[in-house]
């Protein structure tokens, strides 16, 4: 074999192969510092967004695009207030309504009370009158009865000598004369039944209750006091003769007959005997 050539294997030399082999480096290196440091502040400043970010859509909050509207955006507010004011005024109007009732009830109590207080005066009044014409019927019996024993009589019985000459009644009135009718019905009433003409005749008196009787002069109290049976009979009279008399209606013993073939009708308990029609009977007539 033919040995190599010493000149065919010879290398260049090491000078000559530097160049390339530093600018190949060179590049590598500045590849490597521009992927570990990353681009430059100027180019993050201008990739960064230029847009700014308010507190309301950081908070999730948008505003409202529309025009403002006061009249709008303050009529909620003007409907509360118009809703109590209706509710106060539904308040004092029910106040008021209250206070009126309570007024009427405190005004019906009032009536009532000056009511009763009236009946009451007038009951008594009435009362104290008649007891007034009781003592007064009681002192002429016993007048009477003195007189028939200090003196003898004359024909005829005690009860046709007590009674007034030509069968007029006496009857006793504080407010002027009983109506003619009155006056007529007592002068029959005397002469017819015995008795009858020495008793007390109530007439006419204001303090009476009943506006169609004393006070008008068309009722009479014949007061025959603890006599019942000459009452008895005087009640009897009366509905003999009803229509004769002009009768209207009679009180005696705590009742009423308003019709001379009708029933009696019991009254209320009035407190005394005498208002109690116990010791007089009471006929009204008619005027």
């Amino acid at each position: 074999m033919r040995p190599r050539s010493t000149a065919a294997r010879r290398t260049p030399p090491t000078g000559m192969r530097r160049p390339s082999l530093y600018v190949a480096v060179a590049a590598a290196g500045a590849v490597a510092v521009h992927v570990l440091a990353g681009p430059e502040p100027a180019a993050q400043a201008e990739a960064a967004p230029t847009g700014t970010v308010s507190v309301a859509e950081a908070l999730g909050l948008t505003a409202s695009a529309r025009p403002v509207d006061p009249a709008r955006d303050l009529a909620p507010l003007e409907e509360l207030a118009a809703t109590r004011s209706s509710r106060e005024d539904a308040q004092v109007a029910a106040q008021q309504a209250q206070a009126a009732a309570d007024q009427a009830e405190v005004d019906r109590l009032a009536a009532e009370a000056e009511a009763t207080a009236a009946a009451e005066r007038a009951a008594a009044e009435e009362e104290a009158a008649a007891k007034a014409a009781a003592e007064a019927a009681a002192a002429a019996q016993q007048q009477t009865q003195q007189t028939q024993q200090a003196a003898p009589q004359r024909g005829g019985t005690g009860a046709a000598a007590a009674a007034p000459a030509g069968g007029v009644a006496r009857i006793s009135n504080s407010t002027g004369s009983v109506k003619p009718v009155v006056q007529a019905a007592a002068d029959a009433v005397v002469s017819a039944v015995p008795g009858a003409g020495r008793i007390t005749l109530g007439g006419t008196r204001a303090s009476a209750a009943d506006p169609g009787g004393h006070p008008s002069g068309l009722a009479l109290d014949y007061m025959v006091m603890t006599d019942a049976a000459l009452g008895d009979a005087i009640v009897e009279y009366h509905r003999a003769h009803w229509a004769e008399l002009g009768v209207d209606y009679l009180i005696w013993e705590q009742r009423m007959l308003s019709s001379p073939g009708g029933s009696w009708k019991a009254m209320a308990d009035r407190g005394s005997g005498t208002a109690n029609h116990y010791d007089h009977v009471h006929v009204n007539y008619r005027g």
